[in-house]
């Protein structure tokens, strides 16, 4: 009996042990991809909704993330007595091996214990170079590349373009990108006469300024960017309207950003797209939280739209208010803002652009080095 009660004693602790030492770490580590994602989602809902209250930004960098486990146990042995009160008169003194007698069980002894910690580092973003990358316009080449992600044009575009100037003739106009502005729907109307013409960015050879060659002979290999319309991009039984430059034909114009079609009046219409920086996103998307449904924009391209069960005909969707199925949702001044779980593709699409975009702008020396938090459940 002895033997069998030990020996029950020691499989029972080393398996409740061994469950502590062979934790899945994988099962782990999808758990902090999931609580590193929420919590760089939050961040970037929660400055939108700072936006729109036109209160000042916070962005928080999240360091190193590691988690440990430790397990204990400690056995005890069944309790044996040897002396007089073990049956042998007279011959040994009482030892006890294990727990008391008067304790019970000797398997009162036996324990295993386990507890697990979580380190990560969270800083703030708030040095010199990280604002000056996030203050800097994006460039036709950072369009380029999220049309090459699958990000639909009239989307970014939305996002990127602060304002138009025309120039007719001469006489200049400039249109904002405001929902709020009385002359938005001419800004829209340019939008969908870009999208009809395929309008995009191509690289082309630069021959860099004389400082450049004289640090580096090899300037002259520095690609600079143009916004161009791309015949690929073309709608279907789009009218001829002589649009230029056409990616592909022709050298660099005098402004990058400078494109050009023939009105219907007979004479060349120039357009200066004049792009936003990342910070100005942020400051957008808020407005456009503010203005509630006056400030909700309605796409109008096939690829922006798209199909289901991914259609989405709006620009960004942020409902205001209790919500029960929320893909995102914050809480800001007593106020539930909710990204819904259906019907709010391109939201979605935009906060993973966000965070692109900060991270394009943002090195790894711009990340202070902070003290560790520890969390103990």
């Amino acid at each position: 009996m002895f033997r069998l009660r030990a020996s029950a004693s020691i499989f029972v602790l080393f398996f409740l042990v061994g469950c502590a030492v062979t934790d899945h770490f994988d099962d782990r580590v999808a758990r902090y991809d999931l609580a590193a994602a929420q919590s760089r989602d939050d961040m970037i809902l929660t400055n939108i909704v700072r936006a729109s209250h036109a209160e000042p930004l916070s962005f928080v960098q999240l360091g190193q993330l590691s988690g440990t486990t430790q397990s204990t146990g400690n056995l005890g042995l069944p309790s044996v007595v040897l002396g007089s009160h073990g049956g042998l008169p007279g011959l040994f003194s009482d030892y006890v091996f294990g727990a008391l007698p008067t304790s019970g069980s000797g398997f009162s002894g036996n324990s295993a214990n386990i507890s697990g910690t979580t380190n990560f580092q969270a800083t703030p973003a708030e040095t010199k170079d990280f604002y000056r990358g996030l203050l800097q316009e994006v460039e036709p080449r950072t369009l380029e590349l999220f049309i090459q992600q699958g990000i639909a044009r009239e989307v970014l575009f939305y996002l990127f373009t602060d304002r138009i100037i025309e120039d007719r003739g001469g006489v200049k106009h400039e249109f904002r990108n405001d929902p709020l502005d009385p002359n938005f729907p001419v800004f829209q109307g340019y939008v969908r006469k870009a999208m009809e013409y395929g309008l995009s960015s191509e690289p082309l050879p630069g021959q860099g300024t004389i400082a450049d060659r004289a640090v580096d002979p090899d300037a002259h290999k520095i690609e600079r960017w143009r916004l161009c319309f791309n015949r690929l991009y073309m709608s279907p039984g789009a009218p001829p309207a002589g649009n230029a430059p056409f990616c592909g034909v022709g050298g660099a114009s005098g402004d990058p950003r400078t494109v050009s079609f023939i009105g219907h009046e007979g004479a060349r219409v120039k357009l200066q797209v004049l792009p936003r920086s990342a910070f100005a996103i942020f400051q957008y998307l808020g407005r456009i939280v503010a203005a509630g449904d006056a400030g909700r924009i309605r796409l109008s391209s096939p690829e922006a739209i798209d199909q289901p069960p991914l259609s989405d005909e709006f620009l960004f969707t942020l409902d205001q208010g209790a919500s029960s199925d929320c893909f995102l949702s914050t809480t800001y001044e007593g106020q539930n803002y909710c990204v819904p779980r259906d019907g709010a593709t391109n939201t979605k699409r935009i906060l993973g652009l966000l965070t692109q975009l900060i991270a394009l702008n943002t090195a790894v020396e711009d990340v202070p080095v902070a003290p560790s938090v520890r969390v103990v459940p």
